[in-house]
C-alpha cells in the first residue's frame, strides 16, 4: 500500500468514517489473510484482545493489542513470534471489525496466553 493510501486512510478514520481496504501479508493467518477486505471503524476505546489498524513509519498494520499502558500499547500479529515496537495511542486509527465476511472478535485472555506460551517455544 502506498504512503498516500495510508494518508488517506488515516483521514477519513480521524474525521469519524470507516474504511475498506485490502490486507497485505499473512502476520494475521489465519484470522486475516493476505487480500482479505479489512472494515474498519474509529476507536472509541481499545482493549487488549483488540485488533487495530496502527500507523507505524507511514505503514498500516493490523495487529492484535497484547498489552496497554497509559500512554502506550504494543501489538503483534497472531502469526508473528515477537511483539511489535510499542507505539503511542495516538498512532492507533482504528479497530478492524471484519476481514472479508468474517466478523473478527476481541482475543479472550486464554487465547492472549495460549499465544504467549507458543510463542516461547
Amino acid at each position: 500500500m502506498s504512503a498516500l493510501a495510508a494518508e488517506v486512510i488515516s483521514d477519513l478514520l480521524s474525521r469519524g468514517h470507516g474504511v475498506r481496504f485490502r490486507a497485505a501479508g499473512d502476520s494475521m493467518h489465519p484470522i486475516i489473510r493476505s487480500e482479505d477486505e479489512l472494515l474498519v471503524v474509529p476507536m472509541m476505546s481499545i482493549r487488549r484482545g483488540d485488533v487495530v489498524l496502527t500507523l507505524v513509519d507511514r505503514r498500516l498494520l493490523a495487529h492484535r493489542v497484547v498489552g496497554i499502558s497509559d500512554d502506550t500499547l504494543v501489538t503483534r500479529g497472531d502469526n508473528a513470534r515477537e511483539n511489535d515496537v510499542p507505539v503511542t495511542r495516538e498512532r492507533v486509527l482504528g479497530r478492524v471489525t471484519h476481514a472479508g465476511t468474517r466478523r473478527i472478535r476481541r482475543a479472550t485472555a486464554l487465547l492472549l496466553l495460549i499465544q504467549r506460551l507458543i510463542a516461547r517455544l
